[in-house]
């Protein structure tokens, strides 16, 4: 090849040694491909610096290759984790991100969604504030292939990528009973949101074959300034449980805070852990918490957005992935299992 010239989509094909066919569908996405095929001819497309020309493909295959996600306005590092993921897994697959944001306490969002069809986006990843913003999303998208990224409404029009709650509450709960725990008391969460709802149930049925009892606190918002203002509410009370579980590493801070202004031995007399850990950066954890996998969430939602282009539109079967999280242990709770009097005679 004349190195003056530029390298065309049959040099790719011939570098790869595949057709042009199947060097096409690699390259656009616009059908599924062998992983190996995939691999072939993307290491020849770099290695001859081959650019295709995506204005003349845009609108050959009525496609703009960018993807749509729409996130909640939190200045929060798991969020930047989910936006590098999806933004380095959609390059992987030469397609463009284009960012929107919905306000924390929205309730409405069509209008985000409305801008990115638009911009006629291929694909909509949506991490939303509440599930009324995603349920709206999901109808406000119409044709245009959706994937539910944390909370997410049932629907056969959307795919989705989530925790596996009871997974994460086993994983919390096994952990404090089998430090001492008989008790806990739930803060953080609202039992009127279907959410929170789900995560006191599953809490209390990884609890109940463990003899550990649960109680929802009465409701304060999920920020450190709620946390302060249900443990001094519980310090009133003058019952303390054996653990506190909090709904996320604000609300655990803030009830740390006031159980040790107040002289409550830190894990030796109550036990505090969190279920979403806000810095999955952070190596040294004062507070148990659990690490939500937002790096492979992404990566996923990008997968199944792009294979539910590849199936179409006839296809509406909803895909569920739901990721395992990863327990951090910190000072919070106690650094070992109790051995009993009678473990120790033994």
């Amino acid at each position: 090849m004349d190195p003056h010239e530029q390298p065309t989509l049959a040099d790719v094909a011939e570098r790869a040694g595949v057709s042009v066919a199947t060097a096409s569908r690699v390259l656009t996405g616009a059908r599924p491909v062998s992983d190996d095929l995939q691999r072939k001819v993307r290491d020849a497309s770099r290695s001859l610096g081959y650019r295709r020309n995506t204005v003349a493909s845009s609108l050959r295959l009525q496609r703009t290759e960018t993807v749509g996600l729409v996130l909640p306005r939190y200045a929060t590092s798991f969020l930047s984790a989910l936006i590098e993921s999806v933004s380095t897994e959609l390059e992987r697959h030469e397609l463009s991100l284009v960012l929107r944001y919905s306000e924390p306490d929205a309730l409405h969002d069509a209008d985000n969604i409305v801008s990115l069809l638009d911009r006629r986006v291929d694909g909509i990843i949506v991490c939303p504030p509440s599930l009324e913003v995603s349920r709206e999303s999901i109808q406000a998208a119409a044709s245009v292939p959706v994937v539910q990224v944390g909370r997410f409404v049932d629907t056969d029009r959307s795919d989705s990528v989530g925790l596996d709650e009871d997974r994460a509450t086993a994983l919390l709960v096994t952990h404090l009973a089998d430090r001492g725990a008989t008790s806990i008391r739930a803060v953080g969460f609202d039992e009127s949101v279907p959410a929170d709802a789900r995560r006191l149930q599953a809490l209390g049925s990884a609890g109940a074959p463990l003899g550990v009892s649960l109680a929802a606190a009465p409701f304060t918002p999920a920020v450190l300034e709620g946390g302060i203002r249900a443990a001094e509410r519980l310090l009133d009370e003058g019952a303390l449980p054996r653990a506190i579980v909090c709904a996320n590493d604000d609300v655990a801070s803030g009830v740390l805070a006031v159980l040790r202004m107040r002289g409550v031995a830190v894990p030796g007399s109550v036990q505090v852990a969190s279920m979403l850990d806000l810095s999955p950066g952070r190596e040294d954890h004062s507070i148990t918490t659990l690490r939500h996998p937002w790096p492979e969430m992404g990566r996923e939602a990008v997968r199944l957005l792009v294979d539910a282009a590849a199936r179409g539109s006839d296809d509406r079967i909803a895909r569920r992935v739901s990721l395992a999280p990863q327990l951090v242990p910190g000072g919070s709770t106690l650094p070992s299992p109790v051995i009993t009097p009678q473990e120790q005679s033994a």
